[in-house]
């Protein structure tokens, strides 16, 4: 089959017309699909959530030579409330290995679990410490390791600070 002189640019024009039509609604649906995470910080889910603990065992483990030594270990359950510490919603287990024993204050690797309502929350860190058997300095920040239940898969990292004889523990989740 042979196209006429006229017949055959024309041809050619729709072609190309069409694959320019299909190639422009392609990239249309691709810039209009929602980008969920646009502003959101660092593209994530910014979602926070504030407990207090209040200590209810605490225990310092000496295990080498006396006093403070790379090994020893401060071992702690809490009760954990709402952010205004009027109602229990769970508890926090956590047990922390001094690994350097410095003279003004020390170093601690801590490994924590929160139990809440629909899951727990795994976080760990290292801590400063004026001692063992002193709290961690308000103004740490552990990494959220992740969960189980609702939890399951979150990251991000949780933040200390005190509110009279009170831990403050604010997570973010980035997840």
């Amino acid at each position: 089959m042979v196209l006429s002189r006229r017949v055959a640019p024309l041809l050619v024009a729709l072609v190309v017309a069409v694959t320019l039509l299909g190639i422009i609604g392609i990239l249309r649906a691709v810039s209009a699909t929602p980008n969920h995470n646009a502003d959101k910080p660092n593209g994530s889910e910014a979602r926070t959530l504030t407990v207090l603990a209040k200590i209810r065992q605490e225990k310092v483990v000496d295990v080498g030579p006396q006093g403070p030594s790379q090994g020893d270990m401060r071992v702690v359950n809490t009760s954990l409330y709402n952010a205004s510490g009027t109602k229990r919603i769970g508890r926090h287990d956590q047990f922390c290995v001094l690994t350097d024993p410095g003279e003004k204050s020390q170093m601690t690797e801590c490994v924590r679990t929160y139990t809440l309502p629909g899951g727990e929350i795994n976080s760990e860190g290292v801590s400063t410490r004026s001692t063992l058997n002193d709290s961690q300095k308000s103004g740490g920040t552990d990494a959220i390791s992740g969960g189980t239940g609702e939890y399951v898969g979150v990251r991000g990292e949780v933040r200390f600070g005190s509110r009279g004889n009170k831990v403050v523990q604010t997570f973010h989740f980035t997840d």
